[in-house]
């Protein structure tokens, strides 16, 4: 499972509704792609609204330079142990 599917599953995405079917992570729902690595995510005002937590899976993200979660219903920030 790739770093973005763990964060949007986190966040009680269904899988479907994300990579509608692709296997090609640029193609799934608010993804940009850069350079093979992913830099933008945009699940602003998704519906339905976003709702569990920000997993830890961000910190793996080290190219991503935009996170859009507006008007979504998450609770909170993951926890270190």
């Amino acid at each position: 499972m790739t770093t973005v599917l763990k964060l949007w599953a986190a966040m009680g995405g269904a899988k479907q509704t994300l990579t509608n079917g692709s296997d090609d992570v640029s193609k799934w729902k608010g993804i940009r792609v850069n350079g093979g690595r992913v830099n933008k995510i945009d699940w602003c005002e998704c519906k339905p609204p976003l709702s569990g937590i920000i997993s830890k899976e961000i910190g793996n993200m080290s190219e991503l330079t935009y996170l859009g979660l507006d008007n979504n219903a998450l609770t909170g920030l993951f926890r270190r142990s």
